[in-house]
């Protein structure tokens, strides 16, 4: 039997979002992009909700149409609707979209769990993203399409058959609705329902927002911003954890540099020029990506779109991805300390070895005449 008993059966008109971040370069100049793919302006912010002028991205991203790709749902295909956002701080996201109308509520729970758990749709994700990134690679400042990728989904209902709230939505589907969030089969316990369905939003009646660290479920008519603010997290999550692993990176190869190295080596060549210049751009790069992922969209002075990036953002770890960020800029730093003050000391040893070497040149000069 299912859950709901001997209820009516229940249809879902909805959506299910695949979101897929990539990093292309270090920044991307969106007019020129425009031009060389014939993007658009991104939406944005629909403000469907009473909220403040400001909630608006700057520099808005550009859309670029990517068509549809077909996937396997347990066996039964579907056609998903592609797109790519192009974002100037260096980052490609890819939507795909399938559109669900009038659809019993088991086969959409399949469908959403049968689709995320394979690899396909992340092929068809980074090969949508490879062809935009081909045709503006002229506009991209030091390209280069990674294999990182990150992926959240979203699982959208806008209306319920019969009618329910999103309170009776839970109490009704909190086992369905675990496992679209977890992508997990199965029954639950009530500890875990509990964990896993901690925290739910609700704004009106009939809307519901729950969140867990790889998918969302969203009970709302009206989800278009639900679905940029997602997408745009998923993002940020993206840069986050390239910029970690290009510290970790940088720490791992110029900890080699604080060996000791040969004095004849210092006199003949500065060996701690070519990492100290590298720590500051890593430096230097870092904190402007940084600083242009926080300010393209800020969400304050909004009820509920601020709550539900809070809470998505909480669960998906991006707190975590930020800290470690900050512990290897200061680790970086300490080593850039300690490099820069072992390179004043080399040039120092280095000017007292030549004054030495120019008094016992001025001494034997003195002899040879005498």
């Amino acid at each position: 039997m299912s859950e709901d008993g001997a209820r009516p059966a229940l249809t879902v008109s909805g959506h299910l979002f695949f979101f897929y971040a990539y990093e292309a370069g270090f920044e991307i100049d969106l007019e020129k992009a425009r031009t060389l793919c014939e993007a658009s302006d991104a939406p944005g912010i629909a403000r469907l909700r009473p909220s403040p002028p400001h909630l608006q991205y700057r520099p808005k991203p550009l859309a670029v149409p990517a068509g549809t790709v077909e996937a396997d749902a347990g066996g039964a295909p579907r056609r998903l609707d592609a797109a790519v956002k192009i974002f100037d701080f260096g980052a490609l996201s890819v939507t795909l979209a399938l559109p669900v109308r009038d659809v019993p509520w088991d086969e959409y729970r399949a469908a959403a769990l049968a689709l995320s758990s394979g690899t396909g749709l992340e092929r068809s994700a980074r090969a949508a993203a490879e062809k935009v990134f081909d045709r503006i690679l002229p506009a991209v400042s030091r390209p280069k399409l990674q294999d990182l990728v990150e992926e959240y989904s979203l699982w959208h209902v806008s209306e319920f058959s019969p009618p329910m709230t999103g309170t009776q939505a839970l109490a009704r589907l909190p086992q369905d609705i675990a496992r679209l969030l977890t992508l997990e089969e199965g029954e639950f316990s009530d500890a875990a329902i509990a964990e896993i369905l901690k925290n739910p939003i609700r704004y009106f009646d009939n809307d519901l927002f729950v969140a867990d660290w790889c998918a969302s479920f969203a009970y709302d008519p009206k989800f278009q911003d639900t679905v940029e603010v997602l997408e745009f997290l998923n993002v940020q999550v993206l840069e986050l954890r390239f910029y970690d692993r290009l510290l970790h990176e940088a720490i791992d190869v110029t900890a080699e540099e604080l060996r000791p190295r040969r004095r004849i080596y210092h006199i003949l060549h500065d060996p701690y020029e070519k990492p100290l210049h590298k720590l500051s751009q890593i430096g230097t790069d870092v904190s402007l990506v940084r600083e242009r992922i926080y300010n393209s969209l800020t969400l304050f002075g909004d009820a509920y779109l601020a709550r539900v990036y809070e809470e998505a953002r909480r669960k998906v770890g991006a707190e975590r991805h930020e800290g470690s960020v900050r512990d290897k800029l200061a680790v970086l730093t300490g080593i850039y300390t300690v490099l820069n003050d072992r390179a004043q000391a080399s040039r120092t040893e280095t000017l007292e070895m030549i004054i030495i070497l120019l008094i016992a040149f001025e001494i034997v000069m003195g002899i040879l005449k005498w």
